[in-house]
């Protein structure tokens, strides 16, 4: 740093980080393939080089040992008190920063193990980010230190769709056995009682499920905007906070209005099946009335917190403030 960049620095009282004169920093993605699957685009640039290595096909595999080797942060989109093939790899080759994402049903699988076993040491001394507060102090009850780091993102609808005509719920499942936390239960209960009303269920990748008549039953769809486009209320009676959900940002990037179990804004928080099935009387009747618009509230929120510059700007500062500590 020169001495005319060392005073200005001084006189400002803030810090200055040096022009870099290397390649871009590496990171190393693995996880959730969803989320990954649109990292690069999201993150890359001049002065990032995001590699996604999700995948477990011999040459990925080989492709990740190399990029482990050489990296500047390893990142998992997945936590976990144990060791997997990714961390084991990150650990044996010597990654010097490794970062460790906590979403989903993650927490509810290491409290199991957390039962017979302390986290492992190695894992313990990793960072550790969660999805949503609560979730956080889930896994900080495991004996790991951990925040809340907000990392979802959505594309903003510049000029969303009009509500459709026909009103309509959606729900998501994606695997029988996972009925329970979804809210399977709660949706069946709903939809007898509201039989009037045209409920839609996706993202069953196998098996099947018993739908009552006013339930659609959708297989999964890569690209959901087709179906928001056709929805008035997105549905997601969860019963486990695992952050907030790629499609709630998605309903109300559209417009759309949100019921969900956690406190969300510009969505409506639901417990228990009566209060959803009244908000969905109270919506019903006020779309049949003309009287139903967008849900802009939930747009907004959009626009300030989950649109992908936003995301992309707080991921990079805090990925950079790990790799030169």
């Amino acid at each position: 740093m020169s001495a005319s960049t060392l005073q200005a620095a001084t006189a400002n009282d803030k810090p200055v980080i040096a022009t870099r004169c290397r390649r871009p920093f590496r990171v190393v993605a693995h996880g959730l393939r969803y989320f990954w699957a649109q990292l690069p685009g999201l993150l890359a640039s001049d002065e990032w080089d995001i590699r996604d290595r999700s995948t477990h096909t011999p040459s990925q595999l080989l492709h990740l040992a190399n990029d482990l080797r050489g990296c500047d942060l390893a990142f998992s989109w997945g936590g976990r008190i144990d060791m997997g093939r990714f961390l084991w790899g990150a650990r044996t080759l010597g990654a010097r920063k490794v970062a460790i994402f906590w979403c989903g049903s993650d927490v509810l699988r290491a409290q199991k193990i957390r039962e017979t076993r302390e986290p492992d040491p190695w894992i313990a001394g990793r960072i550790h980010w969660a999805a949503s507060p609560s979730l956080a102090e889930e896994v900080c009850s495991l004996g790991l230190r951990c925040e809340y780091v907000q990392s979802s993102f959505v594309e903003q609808i510049a000029q969303p769709k009009p509500l459709p005509h026909e009103f309509s719920v959606l729900v998501f499942l994606p695997r029988p056995d996972l009925a329970d936390l979804y809210g399977w239960d709660r949706i069946v209960e709903v939809a007898v009682s509201l039989p009037h009303l045209q409920f839609n269920l996706v993202g069953l990748r196998e098996g099947s499920v018993d739908a009552p008549p006013n339930v659609r039953v959708h297989r999964w769809i890569s690209d959901l905007t087709p179906m928001l486009e056709q929805t008035t209320v997105l549905w997601r009676p969860v019963r486990h906070d695992a952050g907030i959900a790629f499609m709630v940002l998605e309903a109300m990037a559209h417009g759309r209005h949100v019921l969900y179990t956690y406190p969300v804004s510009g969505a409506v928080q639901v417990r228990e099946s009566r209060d959803a099935r009244e908000q969905l009387s109270h919506m019903y009747e006020l779309h049949q009335a003309g009287l139903l618009g967008l849900n802009h509230s939930g747009r907004e929120n959009v626009a300030c917190t989950y649109r992908r510059e936003v995301v992309r700007e707080e991921l990079h500062r805090r990925w950079q403030e790990i790799i030169l500590s």
